[in-house]
């Protein structure tokens, strides 16, 4: 079986898995296809989650995206970059493969830049991810240490808290040490993990030649992390909105900061086709939780409220297939076998 085969087979069996989890869902009664109507019954939300998509998705996105980028040297313009963020979310949603949107977009740079910041241009799309889940780890962190004491005394939130505490201990505090081991000992690492060649071992040197590059500016990390904050912030909120709307009920912040980020991380288990079903079942369960309802009709306008607008990056991506053919996974791998600078 050819790797494309392998691929097709993946992701077909990804859409039945969806589909049974989705019909499940239905049949019991948790997943209401109706509640998407909200959008056409309330004109004002409708422009609000257009409002909020442009906001986080796309500016809040690609700004940061941009002070990453400095990190390898490269400079690309506002408008390019807004261009490449549209295109990475169509690619994200709309053809899904073996390369994610955001190893696309540095690629399309890095093929105008020099060979030495090719492999830190990739780089910085691991450092995106990175930065982006501690982002929305912090937002959840921040409203559990400032309303622990309180959301501690309901038993269904303690569960909840300490997961949440847990995350913040390995997504914040881990990479934050991280960073200061490599500005110290980051070239000694590095040199033991280039012998490698198992996929552990590959993957090692990934995270090491990122840390590295990452550590050398701490500051744009810091702004980084607080974009990623900004980000999923708004995106809370505007959750937050929806889940008072769509469940008709009444929903506080702290209930809805502890398992946003739980829900979300829920996402990137590689079972289901963008995550959802799994993101439905894993909001519904959590909704229960804190004694919420409709977690799974909330998260589903949700989701179709910020994919829906992803198709538009069609347009930049077909101006850019146009004047040079897709990047694949094989030119990823070519131009990540150059070290970055440290």
């Amino acid at each position: 079986m050819t790797p494309k085969t392998k691929q097709r087979v993946a992701f077909l069996a990804k859409l039945a898995f969806t589909g049974a989890l989705l019909t499940w869902l239905a049949r019991k009664g948790a997943l209401d296809m109706r509640a998407l109507g909200v959008f056409l019954e309330n004109t004002w939300l409708l422009l609000l989650n257009v409002v909020v998509f442009c906001t986080a998705s796309v500016f809040i996105a690609t700004v940061r995206w941009r002070l990453l980028v400095n990190l390898s040297g490269a400079h690309v313009g506002f408008w390019r970059s807004v261009s490449l963020q549209f295109v990475s979310l169509f690619f994200n949603v709309v053809i899904p493969g073996n390369v994610g949107g955001d190893v696309l977009k540095a690629l399309y740079v890095a093929r105008d830049e020099p060979k030495e910041r090719r492999a830190g241009l990739l780089l910085v799309a691991f450092v995106e991810r990175v930065v982006g889940l501690a982002g929305l780890i912090t937002v959840g962190l921040i409203v559990v240490l400032v309303r622990g004491r309180t959301l501690w005394q309901d038993e269904l939130f303690r569960p909840l808290i300490s997961l949440v505490l847990l995350l913040g201990a390995g997504f914040v505090v881990g990479p934050a040490v991280f960073v200061l081991v490599m500005r110290s000992y980051g070239a000694r690492l590095e040199a033991v993990a280039e012998g490698s060649t198992s996929p552990v071992g590959r993957l090692a040197q990934k995270v090491i030649a990122a840390f590295r590059l990452v550590s050398a500016r701490p500051s744009l990390l810091l702004a980084s992390l607080g974009l990623s904050m900004a980000l999923h912030g708004t995106n809370m909120l505007f959750f937050m909105l929806l889940a008072a709307v769509v469940g008709h009920q009444e929903v506080t912040l702290g209930a809805i900061a502890t398992i946003y980020p739980i829900g979300l991380l829920s996402l990137m288990l590689p079972v289901s086709a963008a995550g959802m079903g799994v993101g439905h079942m894993a909001f519904e369960k959590l909704f229960t939780a804190v004694s919420l309802q409709h977690g799974a009709d909330v998260f589903n306008v949700f989701f179709f409220g910020q994919i829906a607008p992803c198709v538009f990056g069609v347009i930049p991506y077909l101006a850019l297939r146009a004047k040079a053919p897709l990047p694949t996974a094989a030119e990823a791998a070519a131009a990540a076998e150059t070290p970055p600078a440290p």
